[in-house]
C-alpha cells in the first residue's frame, strides 16, 4: 500500500492552485464554477484568502493521518456548503418554489442579495471542493476518495428530500411532508453514519490495508 503523503501549507496551496489552472483536466461538474473563478479577479482572491484558512487547518495535521482526517473533513464540509444550489440546479427550481427555498435558508432578506450569495458561496465551494479532490489523490488516501465520492452522492440524496421537505411545508402540503419526513431523517441518520465512518481516527494510528477493506464496505 502505497504510504500517504504529507505537505506543508505552501505545498498544499501550490497544488491546489496547479488544479485550478489545468482547465482542460476540469470534471464536467466542476468545469463552469471554476472558470467562472478564473474569469473574475475580485472573486479568485476572494478564493484564495478562503481557500487559505482550509489549508492552514489541513496543514495543522502534526503527521500524515492527522492531515488526511484534516482533508478529508474539509471535503466533507464543502460538499454541505454546495447543497442548496446543487439541488437548484439539478431540479431547475424557479419562481415562488425558489423564493420560498431561500426564504427558509436566509430568512426574510432581499431574495436578489440571497440569490448573489448562494452562488458566490457555491463557486468559492465548488472550486475549492475540486482542489480537495485533487489533495486526497496526491497524498494518496485512495480510500478517503472513495469514500468522499460516496458521501457526496449520499448527501445529494438527502438534501433532495430535504428540499422537497421544505417546499412541501412551505406550500402547505401537509399530508407530502409528512409522508417525507421518515425518509429525509434516515437519509441524515446514513449521512451522519458515514460521516463518522470517514473521520474516524484508524485504531492502529495509520490508515493500513485492513482498514481499507473495512473503510469499502462502509462505502458500499
Amino acid at each position: 500500500m502505497t504510504a500517504l503523503r504529507q505537505f506543508t501549507f505552501r505545498g498544499l496551496m501550490t497544488e491546489s492552485e496547479r488544479a485550478l489552472w489545468r482547465t482542460d483536466s476540469l470534471p464536467a461538474y466542476y468545469r463552469s464554477p471554476v472558470c467562472q473563478l478564473l474569469d473574475d479577479g475580485r472573486q479568485y482572491h476572494l478564493w484564495e484568502v478562503s481557500h487559505a484558512r482550509l489549508m492552514q487547518q489541513v496543514a495543522r495535521g502534526a503527521h500524515p493521518v492527522g492531515q488526511a482526517l484534516a482533508l478529508r473533513a474539509t471535503s466533507l464540509s464543502l460538499i454541505h456548503r454546495r447543497g442548496l444550489f446543487d439541488y437548484l440546479r439539478n431540479h431547475g427550481v424557479h419562481g415562488k418554489v425558489r423564493e420560498g427555498l431561500f426564504e427558509a435558508f436566509y430568512g426574510p432578506i432581499d431574495y436578489r442579495a440571497a440569490v448573489l450569495t448562494e452562488h458566490r458561496q457555491f463557486v468559492l465551494a465548488a472550486s475549492s471542493g475540486y482542489c480537495s479532490d485533487v489533495l486526497v489523490g496526491s497524498i494518496h488516501d485512495g480510500d478517503g476518495a472513495r469514500l468522499i465520492e460516496h458521501y457526496a452522492r449520499l448527501y445529494r440524496d438527502y438534501f433532495e428530500v430535504f428540499g422537497f421537505f421544505v417546499t412541501a411545508e412551505r406550500t402547505g402540503e401537509a399530508d407530502v411532508a409528512r409522508a417525507l419526513k421518515p425518509i429525509m431523517l434516515r437519509r441524515r441518520t446514513d449521512v451522519a453514519r458515514l460521516r463518522d465512518t470517514i473521520l474516524a481516527p484508524p485504531r492502529h494510528g495509520h490508515l493500513s490495508g485492513r482498514r481499507s477493506h473495512h473503510l469499502a464496505a462502509a462505502a458500499a
